[in-house]
């Protein structure tokens, strides 16, 4: 009995000594930014924001609300609180991330998608671009450029890479930071 108490005992302390495979593909980051800063970041993750828009309801169509001929239209009256139930709101939209576990580089017009297990670093090139903007929509515009350097010691270059709403979340000494993509120069990995 105690012999068999000692064995289940020995088998636990070893499983939970043991490294696991999710422990082993903890993902570490040294990020640094345009502006010279230097992040070194713990169980990393590469994550992307995305909207999703929700159809309005089906309610009735114009033709179905259109004043009949002889009908007067309903007049509101009352503060918009009141009269907020009344008129035409469409959903809101619905916000989101999610964890990606590659980034795609395009070089020719062909797309090259890397997966993050096989990235050991990327280093971001940038272009300023002339924007047809106005100023307060955004100031400066790069085209983001990328080479890839790959575990193995391969390089893959891409002449663009969109950067979307992508961004590095990590942990650091000092709490949970989040850096999007085009602020970053460059990201080495390590595992």
């Amino acid at each position: 009995m105690i012999r068999n108490a000692l064995i289940v005992a020995a088998v636990a302390i070893a499983v939970a000594v043991a490294p696991t495979p999710l422990s082993a593909q903890t993902l570490s980051a040294e990020v640094r930014t345009w502006g010279g800063q230097v992040y070194q970041l713990t169980d990393s993750s590469l994550e992307m924001l995305y909207t999703i828009m929700v159809p309005p309801n089906g309610g009735p169509g114009p033709a179905e609300t259109a004043p009949t001929s002889g009908a007067q239209a309903p007049m509101l009256f009352g503060p918009p609180g009141s009269i907020g139930q009344f008129l035409d709101k469409q959903p809101e939209p619905l916000q989101g991330r999610r964890q990606s576990e590659s980034i795609t580089l395009r070089k020719d017009g062909a797309e090259i998608r890397l997966a993050l297990a096989s990235l050991g670093a990327l280093f971001f090139m940038r272009q300023p671009v002339r924007s047809t903007l106005p100023p307060y929509a955004a100031r400066e515009h790069y085209r983001y450029s990328a080479t890839a350097v790959l575990t193995d010691g391969s390089r893959v270059e891409g002449d663009y890479v969109s950067l979307g709403t992508t961004f590095i979340r990590g942990r650091t000494a000092h709490g949970q930071v989040d850096i999007p993509w085009h602020q970053i120069e460059v990201v080495r990995f390590t595992r």
